[in-house]
Formats: structure tokens, C-alpha cells, sequence
């Protein structure tokens, strides 16, 4: 052959042959490979295996045996250059390679960086930030960014070294690896990102990390998707509290305003959360009590029950935290592009507006005026005398919704101001009316405006002589000082000072009028024992009320109820056989409004634990607290209130095992419910107390 010819052919040999060795690698010889070569790189790098615990590339640069890692190393290099010798150390070798230094990198990410989410404020580097355009990498991010370049750059020169070929790794490669590296510990801060969202302040770094690395418009979807996915499986579900979820959402309002100034991924994650507030009949309660919270129960147990986390944003910095107007372009200094998945409706916002972003969740502004105007009726009713933090948060609200949306409160408010200076006035008046009562005038009242307060309903009942003579009196004298107005009595709302003189003891309570009615018909002038029908034919009251007034007395051991639905007053407690020792007692308190009647307040009274009815076995008090769980869940999730004929239609329709219960036995039992402070009658419909 021509010695041209020849090489030709001789290199197509060659290249015949080292293909058919390079390839001829079986399963098992592979499999074999990648354990060892698996093995001797975690040595030299210091790394575990998967799922042996953390702290691989830390544990090996604080004590790991230097001579341990030479040898792996000098051994790791010796198979190579075998392999190369004898021609498998190809392509396949070389894929071989790169797969298993990336799987140890990200071994490494994790064993190293997990949970790792301290603040990078200690850093002498994060002092000079300036702006949230300047790019610093973070510890972690300049850690990782060091052990690649030390310890993986290393590796790969020296194997790449030895296979020959040309093979070389250059400054480019580098620049890459650290890429892809900081993308691995990207993919395990998003994993870990509803964790850091709860540890808020506290994981600010993982933040830190986040920011650095989720730069492009495919990995903010991968964050929003995953964190999205996360917050259904493990917050937007009937197990966790309507509290537990609003907090998650302000450390979430917080952490991707760190994350995200533009808060473009805060509006993609957030959308499912605020919808599923929305079903939550508590949510806009939460955010008012929270909001009317007050400050010294921020360190308290209130923590608990309440959001008081509203309540400390709130006095921090009102312009950032939620009630400042919403930014202008035109006045920002550091002004940027929206970025490039911004939607078309896009507008930026400067301030973390916690508080702000609770209330838009809620829909309608209106929601929330509404629900506002609700809780502060109720806290304006009660018996505090003033009422500074009220009107601090309603200045505030002022400056978001603006005066007229909340005129009603002004309203409200200068009604009670002005309601105890009319009462003082109307009191004096009846010391030298003509017509005064001939006795001690102990009645007073909240003369409420009716447009501007929250509708309350009305339950009709016939209220004692004295109290009816003396509530004529004080109408006439307020017409008399206000000719265009005419009042009209809540008395279902009011509330009495009821004393009993019995024959061995004497009960002082502070109770509501219609209870104060039900008992007053067994007084002087009545009859020691009536009859249910009897007694509701006298004071032409709702029956469900009454229930609840007559088990209010059983429960306070005044009445008994004795055979033929007949109540009696107790007189003496020795009378009575007493099968189980006297209930133990505790604290309670209820809140109650009232724009009419004796008084309105609220209350702290003895209320006594209700004790086992005699003769109940066990199993009848199981059966009774799952008839109970029920009716929870229908007031909660179907509708707020509900009338006694449907509560029962509604548990013969769902319990499974059918409900042998009559309308008369339900209305007891609900009557005790409210006796205790569950429910609350409106309307003659039953309604859960809001606690």
C-alpha cells in the first residue's frame, strides 16, 4: 500500500478498536466502577453518602485523617490511569465522572447548607449594600463558590489530566460549575422555603441565598410552582386555624418582600392563600381583633387567641407597615424596570405593607369596614371607660379608606362620648321630674345613633312593672331635651344587677335583662313555681330565650326543674338532694352591648363549671359531645346562624347513625350551650359566641 493509504487505514483500525474496547464495558463492570469511583471521590472530598447524616465537607476540613484522603486520592488517580490504559477511560468513563461529581455536590449542598439560614448581617461585606441592584454574594453562596473551586476544580484537573486526549479545564468550566452548584443549593432553598417563611426574621439568610440565585424567569416559576404545591399541602387545609394561616401569610408578606422587592412572586403564591381566607367566616375577626389588640398583650399569653403581631406593626411604623398611600414612580429615587414576568396590571410597590396586604386579601374594602364597625360597637358597649386605642386605629384606617368609609365609627364613638354626659343629664332630670318614681332610680342607658351602628336584631319580651315605669320616665325626659328623637328599648341587649334574698344565702349576679326578667316573675308579687308555658304565656317571651334563661338559674342553683317541665326556686340548698358535690367554680368573662335597657357592659362574673347530669353514663356524654361537634361544624361552615328546626333537620339528614333526639330534647341541649357561653340566641336563631 501507499504509506498514505496505509495510515488511513491504520488509523481507522485504531479508532475501530478503541471503539469496540471503549464499549465494551458490561453492566456489572459499570456498576462495580461507579461504587468504587462513587466511594474514593466522597473520601477526597469529603462528603458522606446519601442519608448518612450532614456535615460532610465541614467534618472533613476540621478532622478528617489527611492521610486517609492522600491515599483515596493517589488510588483514584492510579484506576484512572488503568482505565486509560487499557482504553476505557472514554466518553462513558467520562459521563461516568461528571454524574458522580455532580450527585456528590449536591450531597454536599445538603449536608453541608441545610438548614444553615442565619442572618448575613455579621458580615463585614453585607454592611456596604447599598441598593437591592447590587449583586454580593452571600456566606453560603461565597462558601460553596470556594469549595468548588478548592476541592472539585481540583479533582476534575487531575483526572482530566491524566486521560490524555487534550483534555483540559479551563476558567470557563469553572465559572460554570459554580453555577450549577449555586443552582443546587437554589433547588434546596426552594424546598426549604415554607420552613424559612415560618422562622421568619431568623432565616433571613436562606432568603439571602435565594435572592442571589433565582435571577432567571424559569427559576422564579420553579419557586412560585413549588411553594405554591407546599403551602396546599402543608397550611390551606381544614387542620390548620384560621390564626395559624394568617401568620404564615405576614411572615410570607415579609420574606418576599426580602425576596422580591417588585413583589411579583409574593402576587403568584399569595392568590390561593387569600382565596382560601376567604372561605374562613373568622378571617376579617382575626385582623380586627389583632389590629384593636392591645399592646402590653404582645409578651402575653394573648399570643395565643390573638394577632398581635398587627398590633406591633402597627405602632412601629405606620407609612410602612400597612397604611401609607401607595407609592409614585415619579417620587422614587431608585426607580427599576419591572421585571420581565410581571404582568401586564403590574404596578410596584415600595413598603412591605403588611397590614395593607392583609386587608386586600380580604376582597371588598367594604368586608372590612364592616367587620370593624362590628368589633369596635362591641368594644364601645362594654364597660371600659375609655377607649384611646379605638380611636388611634381608626385615625389610621382613616388615612387608607379615608374619612367618609368610615364615618359610621366617628359616629359611634361620639354617640358613647356623648351618651354618659345625656345619661348624667337625664338622671338629673328625674330628681325633679313631677312624675318621678318612688324609688331608687338605678337605670342606665347607650343612646346609640340607628343608622350608623351595626344592625342587632330585636327579641321582644314583657320586662318588670318597676323597670317599665322608670324606662317611661327616662323617654320622656330625653324627648323632652331632644324633641326630633325617639327611643326605642334593646332590652334583650341590656344587662341587670340582680339580687336574691333566699332563705340561707344571698346571689348577686350581673346578668342580661331577659335573664333578670325570667327570674323576677318568681320574686315578690310572683309565684314560687311555674310551669314553661305558663311562664312564656307571662312574658310573651322567644322560647329558645327563655331555655336559655331558665337554664342560666338551673345552672346557678336558684330554680329546680322539677316533674312536667315545672321550675321552682330553690330556697335552701339542704332542700335538695345533691348526688354530686357542688361544680367547681372559675372566672369568666362575656361581652354584651346594648343601646337601651339597664346598663350594657361587659361582664366578669362566677360562672360554675357545669358537672355530669345526674344518671348520664359515660357513653350518653360521648354521644352528646359528638351532637355538639356537629352543630360546631353546621354553624361554622354551612351558615353563622341557624333556627331550632333546621339545626335538627340538618342532624337527622348527617348523622350516620340517625338521631333519636325530639325538637323539646335539642332545645334543652342548645339551651345549655348558651347557658355556658357557646352559643348565642339571635333572632330566634342560634349563633356560635365569637370568642
Amino acid at each position: 500500500m501507499r504509506e498514505a493509504d496505509a495510515e488511513r487505514a491504520l488509523a481507522r483500525f485504531w479508532r475501530d478498536l478503541h471503539a469496540l474496547v471503549g464499549n465494551s464495558m458490561s453492566a456489572a463492570l459499570a456498576a462495580a466502577l461507579r461504587s468504587v469511583l462513587g466511594q474514593l471521590m466522597r473520601t477526597v472530598l469529603g462528603v458522606r453518602a446519601s442519608g448518612s447524616g450532614r456535615g460532610g465537607g465541614k467534618d472533613k476540613e476540621e478532622g478528617a485523617d489527611a492521610d486517609e484522603v492522600q491515599r483515596a486520592r493517589s488510588e483514584l488517580l492510579q484506576l484512572v490511569e488503568s482505565l486509560r490504559d487499557v482504553g476505557l477511560a472514554g466518553e462513558r468513563f467520562q459521563i461516568l465522572f461528571a454524574e458522580l461529581l455532580d450527585g456528590i455536590t449536591v450531597d454536599y449542598i445538603r449536608q453541608t447548607y441545610a438548614g444553615v439560614w442565619e442572618p448575613n448581617e455579621d458580615d463585614a461585606w453585607s454592611r456596604i449594600r447599598t441598593s437591592a441592584r447590587v449583586r454580593i454574594q452571600p456566606r453560603c453562596v461565597r462558601e460553596l463558590s470556594v469549595w468548588v473551586e478548592d476541592h472539585c476544580a481540583r479533582l476534575a484537573v487531575e483526572v482530566t489530566g491524566r486521560l490524555g486526549g487534550g483534555l483540559q479545564v479551563s476558567w470557563t468550566d469553572l465559572e460554570k460549575w459554580k453555577e450549577i452548584a449555586t443552582g443546587r443549593l437554589a433547588a434546596l432553598r426552594i424546598d426549604e422555603l415554607f420552613d424559612i417563611v415560618v422562622s421568619w426574621p431568623s432565616s433571613e439568610g436562606g432568603v439571602d441565598d435565594l435572592r442571589y440565585a433565582i435571577t432567571t424567569p424559569q427559576r422564579r416559576l420553579q419557586l412560585t410552582d413549588a411553594f405554591s404545591n407546599t403551602l396546599q399541602k402543608r397550611l390551606l387545609h381544614p387542620g390548620r386555624s384560621t390564626l395559624d394561616i394568617l401568620r404564615t401569610y405576614i411572615a410570607m408578606i415579609r420574606t418576599f418582600h426580602k425576596l422580591d422587592h417588585s413583589r411579583v412572586l409574593l402576587d403568584r403564591v399569595a392568590y390561593s392563600l387569600q382565596m382560601y381566607l376567604c372561605t374562613r367566616e373568622d378571617t376579617v375577626r382575626i385582623i380586627v381583633t389583632g389590629l384593636l389588640a392591645n399592646r402590653d398583650e404582645v409578651d402575653s399569653e394573648a399570643r395565643k387567641t390573638k394577632l398581635v403581631e398587627l398590633v406591633e406593626l402597627l405602632f412601629q411604623d405606620p407609612g410602612r407597615n400597612g397604611f401609607a398611600r401607595p407609592d409614585e414612580e415619579w417620587e422614587d429615587l431608585d426607580w427599576v424596570p419591572p421585571p420581565v414576568d410581571a404582568g401586564s396590571n403590574y404596578k410596584r410597590r415600595k413598603s412591605e405593607d403588611v397590614i395593607g396586604t392583609l386587608i386586600g386579601a380580604l376582597g371588598s374594602p367594604e368586608v372590612f369596614i364592616k367587620e370593624f364597625q362590628g368589633i369596635i360597637g362591641e368594644r364601645l358597649l362594654s364597660e371600659k371607660k375609655t377607649f384611646e386605642q379605638e380611636v388611634d386605629v381608626l385615625d389610621l384606617l382613616k388615612k387608607r379608606f379615608g374619612e367618609s368609609s368610615l364615618q359610621a365609627c366617628d359616629v359611634m364613638i361620639k354617640d358613647i362620648q356623648d351618651s354618659a354626659r345625656l345619661d348624667g343629664v337625664i338622671h338629673r332630670g328625674a330628681v325633679n321630674h313631677p312624675d318621678k318614681v318612688d324609688r331608687v332610680w338605678t337605670i342606665h342607658a347607650r343612646i346609640l345613633s340607628r343608622l350608623y351602628w351595626p344592625e342587632v336584631g330585636e327579641e321582644r319580651f314583657a320586662l318588670p312593672a318597676e323597670v317599665e315605669e322608670m324606662q317611661k320616665m327616662y323617654e320622656t325626659i330625653f324627648e323632652r331635651l331632644k324633641p326630633s328623637r325617639k327611643m326605642k328599648w334593646l332590652n334583650h341587649l341590656g344587662q341587670a344587677t340582680v339580687e336574691l334574698e333566699l332563705e340561707d344565702r344571698t346571689v348577686i349576679e350581673r346578668v342580661h335583662t331577659y335573664e333578670a326578667a325570667v327570674i323576677d316573675a318568681f320574686g315578690e308579687g310572683g309565684a314560687p313555681s311555674w310551669s314553661f308555658d305558663d311562664l312564656w304565656m307571662k312574658l310573651e317571651m322567644d322560647e329558645d330565650l327563655l331555655t336559655a334563661a331558665l337554664g342560666f338559674w338551673v345552672q346557678k342553683r336558684v330554680l329546680r326543674r322539677l316533674a312536667n317541665n315545672t321550675y321552682a326556686v330553690i330556697e335552701r340548698l339542704s332542700d335538695v338532694e345533691q348526688q354530686q358535690p357542688p361544680p367547681s367554680s372559675l372566672v369568666g368573662s362575656a361581652e354584651a352591648g346594648a343601646s337601651g335597657g339597664e346598663g350594657a357592659g361587659t361582664v366578669t362574673a362566677t360562672t360554675p363549671l357545669r358537672a355530669k347530669p345526674p344518671g348520664m353514663s359515660e357513653k350518653e356524654r360521648e354521644k352528646r359531645q359528638v351532637y355538639w361537634q356537629f352543630i360546631v361544624g353546621m354553624l361554622t361552615n354551612s351558615s353563622p346562624t341557624m333556627p331550632l328546626s333546621q339545626i335538627a333537620m340538618m342532624m337527622k339528614m348527617l348523622m350516620a347513625d340517625g338521631f333519636p333526639w325530639s325538637s323539646e330534647e335539642l332545645q334543652e341541649f342548645l339551651g345549655e350551650k348558651v347557658a355556658d357561653g357557646e352559643l348565642e340566641i339571635v333572632g330566634g336563631k342560634y349563633k356560635l359566641v365569637k370568642k
